[in-house]
């Protein structure tokens, strides 16, 4: 079985900073060592895991592997955990505090052999109790991709992994993101979404099987109202791609056993336009825009891909049935064809 690595949803709220492909490589993996262990007791681990992973990104030696780690621990102590918090006298504050307590090397003959982790209490709710609100993801999916930034906005995306949806606020998503406060809208365009779009949409072989960690993986950027004509500032960014089945099934679960054929068909309506569900249909790809359950007729936008991959929108197309049977066959077509 494939070790899966899970966290509370907001450790996607922190910007790790500066971390490269390999560091936030290494991190998910200590991520896994700890998870469900909670905050009382040190946690120990062996380093054979993470040296082997190490190791898959051309790693020189075991001195190499010991500064590394080090270079990590630093970095990560850096982060900006940060704690709003109220008294009893109405005040806000800000507490800053991180998520290991302390962190010990035990070395044999100058070589890094084992770990120690002691988790801080405030923050142990991010690796344990992962009953709600949890992100979850293969690490050797993570492992394979490539880029800081691909690797991060995959984290952050694996999050809505169920809706198919996500929204950021601009300036939000590129604290996160680290993203250089100086580099040009294009330039962001070019080096770190476009390659992370193309990244995260290709396909891969784990475990003897063809994966592709988001299908069919678009975004659009919302823009404030302009003046005299031009495109206002960048307000949010959305992102969509096809949901995992567990959104199908769930949605499928949802629906009383008892319900009307026409109460059917308004809560799969209503969920596809809820969670902007895609799908395709005769090579092309659509989104619904509104239904009719009176003239049985389901409004939809073809959407096609532009310079930059994303799916923009095309023409519109309504599709039409002669009863309700039909309409519901209709949607079950379309539900089994989810992008």
């Amino acid at each position: 079985m494939s070790d899966i690595v899970k966290y509370h949803n907001d450790f996607n709220k922190i910007k790790l900073p500066s971390f490269t492909e390999l560091e936030q490589n290494l991190l998910c993996a200590i991520f896994l060592e700890i998870k469900e262990k909670g905050h009382k007791e040190t946690i120990k681990f062996p380093v054979l895991k993470l040296k082997k992973i190490a190791l898959q990104s051309n790693l020189k030696d075991d001195k190499q592997f010991n500064s590394l780690m080090e270079s990590l621990f630093y970095k990560f102590f850096k982060a900006d955990f940060t704690i709003l918090i109220k008294d009893e006298k109405g005040r806000e504050g800000k507490t800053f505090v991180n998520l290991f307590e302390k962190v010990t090397f035990w070395n044999y003959n100058k070589l890094l052999e084992e770990i120690e982790i002691k988790v801080n209490e405030d923050f142990s709710y991010l690796v344990n109790s992962l009953t709600k609100e949890f992100t979850g993801f293969e690490l050797a999916e993570f492992v394979a991709l490539s880029g800081k930034y691909t690797k991060t906005l995959y984290r952050l995306l694996k999050q809505y992994r169920t809706t198919g949806t996500a929204r950021f606020e601009w300036n939000e998503f590129c604290r996160i993101m680290d993203i250089p406060e100086k580099l040009a809208m294009c330039d962001i365009d070019k080096r770190i979404l476009k390659p992370a779009i193309k990244e995260l949409s290709k396909e891969r072989n784990l475990f003897d099987q063809i994966r592709v960690p988001f299908k069919n993986l678009a975004y659009e950027k919302e823009k404030e109202k302009g003046t005299r004509g031009r495109g206002g500032k960048v307000s949010a960014i959305i992102f969509s791609f096809k949901p995992e089945n567990s959104n199908i099934q769930k949605l499928e679960k949802e629906v009383n056993k008892k319900a009307t054929l026409e109460q059917k068909i308004i809560h799969t309506c209503n969920e596809m336009l809820r969670t902007k569900i895609k799908f395709e249909y005769e090579d092309k790809i659509y989104q619904v825009l509104s239904f009719d359950i009176e003239k049985l007729s389901l409004q939809c936008v073809e959407m096609i891909r532009d310079e930059y991959e994303n799916l923009v929108n095309s023409a519109y197309r309504e599709f039409i049935a002669k009863d309700k049977e039909q309409f519901k066959r209709m949607l079950d077509i379309f539900m089994n064809e989810i992008r």
